[in-house]
């Protein structure tokens, strides 16, 4: 995986869409969050432990043909700041005022 670049997008039922740039649909990709408001993505388990720490659990990302994420709801209409990390992608979640 050779993921660079950063935008800011939002959440809209329950998916985030990723960038195009990433072709991560035809890809085996690996989550783990780092605390509630980080989120890392990566093929590689030894990348996620480096970005996201050794504790916590290891889940397969519901990428879907449109290249969107599927997330819990707590995080619908939330904003977040997706970076691109060479082996990881960062996605950092901002809940508007009132909602957190």
């Amino acid at each position: 995986m050779f993921a660079i670049g950063e935008i800011k997008s939002e959440v809209n039922k329950r998916k985030v869409t990723l960038p195009k740039e990433y072709r991560l649909k035809k890809k085996n990709i690996l989550g783990k969050w780092k605390d509630k408001s980080t989120l890392y993505l990566s093929e590689s388990k030894g990348a996620l432990n480096f970005a996201a720490g050794i504790g916590g659990a290891v889940f397969e990302a519901d990428i879907g043909n449109s290249e969107q994420l599927q997330l819990p709801p707590e995080y619908d209409k939330a904003t977040v700041q997706i970076r691109g990390c060479i082996s990881t992608i960062e996605l950092i979640f901002k809940q508007e005022k009132g909602e957190e």
